[in-house]
């Protein structure tokens, strides 16, 4: 894990750097900073615990699909059990094809998930979805100098349906949907496959609400904000939440 983190530490300097520009600015970047951008965009997207949930329990399903069909024949279990032990990866086993039948069909075991089975999960992840972000037509959303702030959150990334209307399970290759990423309290990234509002767009304080009610509702335990107060939208209106409440949006 040490290695990985100071394999990704002159990415994550060139990424804050380009950040911290478009912040100073409240200009689009340059190609260099853009690509910087998403790719940290990506890799908040894939590294959290939301998608790390998720893919394991897609893993521990296909798994337990798999041990159904070696018990479903002796003879298939008696094979690949062969092969398991001629790889190296099962030692020789005394356990009999009644008992392991017998334990599998009775779930009788868990499925655990390593950190680095995790990684190589996740960094192939990121390949993907990084080509995707990639084809979306990115803008800078800039938020009134008088207020109010964007907020961020411990799972920043947004991905949301772009009309209520839409639904069902949602992701990053589909059209009619919208990405947003805080970049500070003045400026966020906003992707969409559709035609672009701009290159860079000030938004007025009701479009800041809506985005702050996407970054919030994406949380996963943790909203974080410049001031001890913030915007979003909720109910059909602009609401003021304190940072010490417990509010969560509908």
């Amino acid at each position: 894990m040490d290695v990985l983190e100071q394999a990704l530490s002159p990415f994550e300097e060139s990424a804050v750097q380009a950040i911290r520009n478009v912040n100073k600015t409240k200009t689009f970047p340059t190609d260099e900073g853009c690509n910087y951008i998403i790719n940290l965009l990506c890799l908040f997207a894939v590294r959290n615990p939301q998608l790390r949930k998720s893919l394991n329990r897609s893993r521990e399903l296909a798994i337990r699909v798999i041990e159904d069909l070696l018990v479903s024949d002796e003879k298939i279990w008696a094979h690949h059990l062969k092969k398991a032990q001629e790889a190296g990866y099962v030692a020789e086993t005394s356990v009999s094809f009644e008992e392991y039948k017998r334990s599998i069909e009775e779930g009788e075991y868990q499925i655990e998930f390593t950190p680095e089975s995790n990684l190589r999960i996740e960094f192939r992840t990121f390949g993907k979805i990084l080509q995707i972000l990639g084809q979306r037509i990115w803008s800078l959303l800039v938020a009134p100098s008088s207020g109010p702030d964007f907020i961020c959150s411990d799972h920043p990334v947004a991905l949301t349906w772009k009309s209520s209307g839409d639904g069902g399970k949602i992701g990053y290759g589909l059209k009619n949907t919208e990405v947003f990423f805080p970049l500070g309290p003045r400026t966020g990234f906003y992707g969409v496959y559709e035609e672009s509002p701009g290159t860079v767009v000030n938004i007025n304080p009701e479009q800041v609400a809506l985005m702050n009610r996407l970054v919030a509702y994406n949380a996963e335990r943790h909203v974080f904000s410049a001031k001890d107060t913030f915007f979003l939208w909720d109910g059909g209106e602009v609401i003021e939440v304190n940072c010490a409440s417990n509010f969560c949006p509908q």
